[in-house]
C-alpha cells in the first residue's frame, strides 16, 4: 500500500491471553519488602519509560505508604515519548528518566534524592530501595548508580529476560558523603493485568516471560503501535511499505533479512521473534506505548484503577453475601 493512502490501525483485537504471571519469588519478595521498608528512608520506583503505565504496579503503593518516593524511568534512550509527557504527569518534580548507559543521567537521580532527604540525620547514611516489574531495567541501574557514585563495577545481575534477580540484596554502597545504601530486590508483577492490552505490553518489552504471548502476536501488536507513533510506516520502512497485516509484513522481513526455511519459504515465526527482540534491545529505535501523548493519561489510568478496584471489592462483598 503507497504511504500517501495508508491508514493505520486505531485499535488492535484484544486476543485471548495469560492475565497472570505471579510467581512464588514475587509473593516471597513483597513480604519481605514489607519487613524491610521501616528502615527504608527512600524508594526508587523503577518504570519502563517506552510502557510507563503498564509497567506501573499498584502494589508498590500499600507497601511505600507515606515513605518519600522517587518514580525512575529507565530506557529513556529506546523511548519515544516526550520529556514534557514526564514532566506533565509527574508535576511535583519526583520523577527521573535516565538512561543506565550514561553516568550523566544517573547521576541527577542522586542529587534528586539527596534534596528529597537533605533533613534527615542517620549514622547509617540514606537507605534506598529499589522497587519495580520484571525486567524494567532495576539491576542495571544500581550497578550504574555504584559505578558513577564509587567507581566500582557490577553489582547485580542483569540480563535480557524477566525474572534475573530473585532475591533481595544486601545494600549496595552508591555514593560516600553523605553514604546512600541501595538493596535492589526481585522484579515483582501484578496478580492480575488490568486488560489483555497491558499484557501484551509487557511481553512486547519483555517484562513477562516471552513464552507467555505468541511471537506473532507480539510482533502483530508491536507494529501496530508502531503505525500509532509514525503512521507514514517509516520506523519499518527499509523492510516493508507501509501496512497493517503482519503476515505482509513478516514476508517481506524474511526476504530482506534472509530469514527462510527449508524449501526457500518464509519463517514467519523465527522472523516475529527475531524482530520484535531487536526492539527490545533497541537496535531499530525507540519506541512507546499506553496513552503516551496524552498530558492526562497519568490521571486518567489512576482513576480507571480506582474505579476497576471499587468493582472487585463489590464483587467480592457480593460473592460473600451470596455464600452467607
Amino acid at each position: 500500500m503507497a504511504a500517501a493512502n495508508f491508514i493505520p490501525r486505531t485499535s488492535f483485537p484484544a486476543p485471548t491471553l495469560p492475565r497472570a504471571y505471579f510467581l512464588g519469588h514475587h509473593a516471597k519478595a513483597i513480604r519481605k519488602m514489607r519487613e524491610m521498608t521501616a528502615d527504608i528512608d527512600l524508594i526508587y520506583e523503577v518504570r519502563d519509560a517506552r510502557a510507563p503505565l503498564s509497567t506501573r504496579n499498584t502494589i508498590f503503593d500499600s507497601i511505600i505508604g507515606v515513605k518519600p518516593r522517587v518514580v525512575v524511568y529507565t530506557k529513556k534512550d529506546l523511548s519515544a515519548i516526550h520529556p514534557e509527557m514526564f514532566r506533565a504527569w509527574h508535576p511535583r518534580g519526583d520523577y527521573c528518566t535516565v538512561n543506565t548507559h550514561d553516568h550523566t543521567s544517573v547521576k541527577s537521580l542522586v542529587n534528586l534524592s539527596k534534596r528529597l532527604c537533605a533533613n534527615r540525620e542517620s549514622f547509617f547514611g540514606l537507605r534506598v530501595m529499589i522497587m519495580g516489574m520484571p525486567n524494567v531495567g532495576k539491576s542495571s541501574l544500581l550497578n550504574t548508580l555504584r559505578h558513577a557514585g564509587v567507581g566500582r563495577r557490577k553489582a547485580a545481575k542483569t540480563g535480557a529476560l524477566a525474572g534475573v534477580t530473585r532475591n533481595i540484596s544486601s545494600y549496595v554502597k552508591i555514593h560516600e558523603d553523605p553514604d546512600i545504601l541501595v538493596y535492589d530486590t526481585p522484579g515483582v508483577s501484578l496478580p492480575k493485568t488490568i486488560d489483555a492490552e497491558t499484557m501484551l505490553t509487557l511481553s512486547t518489552i519483555g517484562s513477562i516471560s516471552v513464552g507467555l504471548v505468541d511471537p506473532t502476536i507480539q510482533a502483530d501488536y508491536l507494529l501496530y503501535q508502531l503505525n500509532l507513533v509514525d503512521p507514514s510506516g517509516s520506523l519499518y520502512i527499509k523492510y516493508s511499505p507501509p501496512t497493517n497485516d503482519i503476515e505482509d509484513f513478516l514476508t517481506s522481513y524474511c526476504l530482506r533479512m534472509h530469514r527462510l526455511s527449508k524449501g526457500g519459504y518464509p519463517d514467519l515465526l523465527g522472523a516475529a521473534t527475531h524482530w520484535v527482540d531487536r526492539w527490545r534491545k533497541g537496535l531499530e529505535g525507540r519506541i512507546a506505548f499506553d496513552d503516551f501523548k496524552n498530558p492526562s493519561a497519568y490521571k486518567e489510568w489512576e482513576a480507571a484503577h480506582d474505579e476497576r478496584r471499587r468493582k472487585e471489592r463489590g464483587q467480592q462483598s457480593d460473592q460473600k453475601f451470596r455464600v452467607a
